[in-house]
C-alpha cells in the first residue's frame, strides 16, 4: 500500500469516527440510550397529602408512569409556596404513527403541545378511601380552561402539563376531616364487645328454654286441635240444620200454594187479592231456592268457615312435625 493510499485511508477512518461519535451524542442527548424517562412538572393548588413519590400516574385508565420527586419552592418576597409534582412517564407508553414512523407521544415535544390545546389536563384522583393515597390522572377533558402555552413554564427541564381541579378536591378536605382510624378502632372494639358477650352467653341456659317454649307451643296446638274439632262439629250441625230449614220452608210454600189455589177455587175472592198473595208465596219460595243470593252467600260463608278450620289443621300439623317454627320459622323450598 503507497503512502498516498495509506494517508486516504486514515482520513476515511478518522471521518467515520467522528460521524459514529456525532450520532452517538444525538442518541445520548435524546434519551434513546441513555434510557432517560420523558419528565413532565405538574402544579396543584391544593392538598397533595396521600401522594407520594412513587404514587401511580395512569392516561386513560392506563398506568404509563410514576410520580419522579415532589417539591416545596417558597417565595420569600410573596411568601407564596409552590409545590412542583415532577412526574417520570414510561417510554414507549403511547406510540403514534408519524411520517411513516413510530413515534412516542410523551417523548415528542410537539405533540405534548397539541395535546394541551386539546384538552390534556392532569388531575388528582383517591386510590384508596381508607388510606387516603393519591395518583395522578392525565386525560383530555372536553371542558378543559384554555390555557397560555407561552405561560407553561418547565421546571429543571421537565415541560409543564397544566392541571384541573376535579370534584375529589372537595371530597379529600372531607376526608380529611374524619377520624377514620378512630371509628376504625371503635368498629373493632365493638366487635370485641360482641364477641365478648357471646362467649359470655349461656347457650345450654337458652336451648333449655326454647325447648320449654316449644312444648308449651306443643300444648297449645293441642288445645287449638281439640278447639278445630269442635269447631267442626258445630258446623257440620249448623250447615245440616240449614239444609233442613231450607227444605222444610220449600215444602211449607208449596203446601200454601196448594192451598191458596184451593181456596180460589172455593171462594169468590177478588182476582188482585189472590194475584197478590200468589206473588207474595212466588217471591218467597224463590227467596229460598239453591240459586238465590241468600242461600249462595250461606254457602259461601260456610265454606269459608270450613276453609279456617282446615288452616288450624294444617297449623297444628307442622307444629307436631317441627315444634320450633314458632321460633326459627318454615324451612325455606
Amino acid at each position: 500500500m503507497t503512502e498516498k493510499n495509506t494517508r486516504t485511508f486514515i482520513g476515511a477512518f478518522v471521518l467515520g469516527a467522528v460521524a459514529l461519535l456525532a450520532v452517538f451524542v444525538v442518541l445520548l442527548g435524546s434519551g434513546v440510550l441513555s434510557g432517560v424517562k420523558p419528565t413532565f412538572v405538574l402544579y396543584f393548588n391544593t392538598s397533595l397529602k396521600g401522594l407520594t413519590q412513587g404514587s401511580p400516574v395512569y392516561f386513560k385508565g392506563i398506568r404509563v408512569g410514576s410520580v419522579k420527586s415532589i417539591q416545596i419552592r417558597p417565595d420569600l418576597e410573596t411568601m407564596q409556596f409552590a409545590t412542583p409534582v415532577v412526574i417520570e412517564i414510561e417510554k414507549d407508553k403511547a406510540i403514534a404513527l408519524s411520517d411513516g414512523r413510530d413515534t412516542d407521544v410523551f417523548n415528542n415535544a410537539e405533540a405534548i403541545y397539541r395535546l394541551i390545546e386539546k384538552g390534556l389536563r392532569a388531575r388528582l384522583s383517591l386510590t384508596s378511601i381508607l388510606t387516603g393515597q393519591l395518583c395522578v390522572e392525565l386525560d383530555i377533558l372536553a371542558n378543559a380552561a384554555p390555557v397560555d402555552l407561552a405561560a407553561l413554564k418547565p421546571y429543571r427541564g421537565s415541560p409543564q402539563i397544566p392541571t384541573q381541579l376535579s370534584s375529589l378536591n372537595a371530597a379529600l378536605d372531607t376526608l380529611e376531616g374524619l377520624p377514620i382510624q378512630e371509628v376504625l378502632y371503635d368498629m373493632v372494639g365493638s366487635i370485641r364487645s360482641v364477641s365478648k358477650q357471646l362467649q359470655a352467653m349461656d347457650v345450654n341456659r337458652l336451648m333449655e328454654s326454647i325447648r320449654s317454649l316449644s312444648d308449651e307451643a306443643r300444648l297449645r296446638l293441642g288445645e287449638l286441635a281439640g278447639l278445630k274439632e269442635s269447631t267442626d262439629a258445630v258446623l257440620s250441625a249448623y250447615a245440616g240444620l240449614a239444609l233442613s230449614a231450607k227444605d222444610d220452608l220449600h215444602s211449607t210454600l208449596t203446601r200454601a200454594e196448594r192451598t191458596l189455589a184451593r181456596i180460589d177455587a172455593l171462594t169468590d175472592v177478588s182476582a188482585g187479592t189472590m194475584t197478590a198473595m200468589r206473588e207474595s208465596a212466588g217471591n218467597a219460595s224463590s227467596l229460598f231456592r239453591a240459586d238465590s243470593a241468600v242461600v249462595v252467600e250461606f254457602s259461601q260463608t260456610m265454606q269459608a268457615l270450613r276453609k279456617a278450620a282446615q288452616a288450624l289443621d294444617n297449623l297444628a300439623v307442622l307444629l307436631e312435625l317441627k315444634p320450633d317454627a314458632l321460633i326459627f320459622g318454615r324451612d325455606k323450598p
